[in-house]
């Protein structure tokens, strides 16, 4: 039986409840900016506790005997999912428990509260490796975002001092996710139209693709933001000499440094998923489409690209995910994304214009994570159905 024994969501579920006999669940502040005073579970969520208490106790005992069963596994999943929802209202809900002297005190999630949604979602994940239907994984992840949006619709949320940063800096928002999605998309997408082609010309040319890997590989290897900043300089001396060019937006600060370097680490994550799936594909197919009389283009276009489709994907997964957090740095450079508000939270000390930045970034990862795994699965699903094959 311990050989069954789920160990890591078992430390998890352990972590959950004493997370909530920590002081630092949630803080509060007399003023936005100012001494935090560290609250825990017990003292700021009221009557509220004893829910949120008895439904981490039911998860661990129920992830202690679920073993590799999909139903108890469900049920888990289900039991966590409900926590990290009931973690986001009642914490909202706190504000009428906790009494503040003034009307311009804050109170917010600390450490405590953040680590108990996070470590409740890796529950989630853990429980969904053993759920094999589809729906069933579904509703467990829907369930804990769907209370928490409901939440946040019905207002339940709104004394939360992250929500009232919100409402400060509301259309600085979406003007920033927008520049934020913007310089993402544009970065992977130039990085899929060039990196493709240019992987199958490294993969075919290999004394050139010898030279280009290294040069891809040595970027690579240069932080993020000292890459920016290499790039400041030559765009600044170009635009200087063709002043015409910033009347394009391209100068040595802003949009265009970011765009570069975090393009070459696009760049560097397509063109290695395309030469490394090429060169795993079987040459006997190779050689029969040539047999056939196939052009290399056709052989490409009509043998290759179907077998290493998935991989391709994949490796776009990787660079879209890992330039939504590269964009972030632009904000030291004076690029407008999400960045700005963890830029201005650190320098004037306010946590929750921290996290006002840092909470979008991390949804849009996930997001966009999730979602490419599913489109794998599909593609690879469709692949099953039709015969395939499959490396």
């Amino acid at each position: 039986m311990l050989k069954k024994q789920d160990i890591a969501t078992n430390l998890l579920c352990i972590i959950l409840v004493a997370i909530l006999f920590m002081n630092q669940f949630m803080f509060k502040a007399e003023q936005r900016i100012g001494d935090k005073i560290g609250l825990s579970a017990k003292e700021c969520l009221g009557s509220n506790y004893i829910i949120i208490l008895t439904l981490t106790f039911i998860l661990l005992v129920v992830a202690i005997i679920k073993e590799d069963k999909e139903n108890l596994n469900f049920i888990s999943g289900m039991l966590a999912s409900i926590c990290l929802g009931c973690a986001v209202l009642f914490a909202g809900q706190a504000v009428n428990v906790v009494e503040l002297s003034s009307a311009s005190g804050r109170v917010s999630m600390s450490l405590g509260c953040y680590l108990y949604i996070l470590i409740a979602y890796l529950v989630i994940a853990k429980c969904n490796e053993n759920i094999h239907t589809a729906w069933k994984r579904f509703i467990v992840i829907i369930t804990g975002i769907a209370i928490s949006v409901v939440s946040a619709v019905m207002g339940e949320l709104d004394g939360l001092s992250i929500v009232k940063e919100y409402m400060v800096y509301k259309s600085q928002f979406y003007e920033y996710f927008s520049n934020h999605l913007s310089m993402s998309f544009k970065v992977v997408i130039s990085g899929v139209f060039v990196g493709i082609p240019l992987g199958w010309f490294v993969y075919k040319n290999s004394k050139i693709g010898k030279v280009i890997s290294a040069i891809l590989n040595t970027i690579e290897s240069i932080p993020s933001f000292a890459l920016i900043c290499i790039m400041m300089f030559p765009l600044s001396v170009i635009s200087k000499i063709f002043p015409i060019l910033r009347e394009y937006g391209i100068s040595g600060v802003g949009s265009t440094p970011v765009f570069c370097a975090l393009f070459c680490y696009s760049l560097f994550q397509i063109v290695n998923s395309m030469y490394g799936a090429l060169d795993i594909v079987d040459k006997e197919y190779i050689n029969v489409a040539r047999g056939m009389g196939m052009t290399t283009m056709q052989i490409f276009i009509k043998v290759e690209l179907p077998i290493i489709l998935p991989i391709i994907i994949s490796g776009i997964r990787v660079s879209l995910t890992a330039t939504i957090l590269g964009v972030t740095i632009g904000s030291y450079i004076g690029y407008g994304g999400l960045g700005k508000f963890i830029l201005q939270g650190l320098n004037g000390f306010a946590i929750d214009l921290v996290m006002l930045g840092t909470l979008p970034i991390m949804g849009l990862v996930l997001l966009f994570d999730f979602c490419f795994r599913k489109l794998i699965d599909l593609i690879e699903s469709y692949r099953k159905i039709k015969g395939a094959i499959k490396i």
